[in-house]
């Protein structure tokens, strides 16, 4: 963006440059209510006025542009909640996934009983001790 705003802005520029160079002659203002008169050199009044056109659209963009600034700041604002309920969530997801492999792991280490085992087991039967 700043190159296309350069390759505008600055053939621009030259050519103001150039025709305020050019108008030399001097110009006289009347200003109504007060019955005052200016006399002032075209050269500088062309640059004055180029300058303050320049001034006054990029505040004209600045206040237009205030709230995607705001949006902006709020976009931001939430963004960095959001990335910290994503580490926090992270660090459950990864604490249960330890948990999982370990009990993977002692499940694994106990030994299951074979299928005939609980078979007999089941139909076998058990004489409780009353004492």
């Amino acid at each position: 963006m700043n190159f296309i705003r350069r390759l505008i802005g600055i053939p621009l520029i030259i050519v103001v440059v150039i025709f305020a160079v050019i108008n030399n002659d001097f110009a006289t203002f009347t200003l109504k209510p007060f019955n005052l008169d200016i006399t002032v050199s075209l050269s500088v009044l062309i640059l004055v006025l180029f300058f303050a056109g320049y001034l006054l659209g990029r505040l004209d963009a600045f206040v237009s542009n205030a709230p995607l600034r705001a949006q902006l700041r709020y976009q931001k604002k939430t963004n960095k909640a959001l990335n910290k309920e994503h580490e926090k969530l992270h660090e459950k997801v990864s604490n249960l996934q330890e948990n999982l492999e370990t009990l993977k792991q002692k499940e694994n280490q106990t030994t299951a009983e074979p299928f005939r085992q609980k078979v007999e087991n089941f139909f076998s039967f058990k004489k409780h001790n009353e004492e």
